[in-house]
């Protein structure tokens, strides 16, 4: 984070979002840093407790991907699903009710870059488990009930062309 050269605001409202584990949105025109910042969000962020290391490990460890990371997980999770993820890997489920992407990042950051590309079913799929801190999937013969307590880094542009209020370039997008 200290790397991060200008956006003084954006900088401040990042440190006080990391310190108060508070969602946070960057939006602004391509190319002035949201992606960067917020992928540098982590080297601020407070270390996990020996209790909130030992749950995301055993989340990771339902998940079968634990013994690649090394077999317990020591810093918060950054999770960076693409928008053309299927809502079962971003909620979980699926054939062996696996957790998915907002579960993954419990006890760390679930950072959507472009958020606007997210098509709307995911986008409302955040909403419970943001609110609970859990998410509930259900099968035929059985519900799990995950964790998913995680601080929401989202980054979009303005307008779609991205340009709007920008000083450099002209917005082509219509009034509507």
């Amino acid at each position: 984070f200290a790397q991060v050269k200008g956006q003084q605001s954006a900088r401040l409202a990042l440190e006080i979002a990391a310190a108060g584990y508070h969602n946070i949105i960057l939006s602004g025109v391509p190319g002035c840093g949201k992606t960067l910042m917020a992928k540098c969000l982590p080297s601020i962020m407070p270390a996990l407790t020996f209790e909130k290391s030992i749950e995301t490990s055993k989340i990771y460890s339902v998940s079968g991907i634990l013994q690649n990371l090394g077999g317990f997980i020591k810093e918060a999770p950054f999770r960076t699903p693409h928008h053309t993820t299927t809502v079962t890997a971003f909620t979980g489920g699926g054939h062996s009710s696996l957790p998915g992407e907002m579960s993954l990042a419990h006890n760390g950051i679930l950072f959507m870059d472009e958020f606007c590309e997210f098509p709307r079913h995911i986008i409302e799929a955040l909403r419970q488990p943001m609110e609970d801190g859990t998410i509930q999937i259900s099968r035929v013969k059985n519900k799990y009930l995950y964790p998913a307590d995680f601080m929401l880094v989202a980054t979009m542009n303005p307008c779609p062309c991205g340009f709007y209020g920008s000083t450099a370039h002209n917005c082509t997008c219509s009034t509507a």
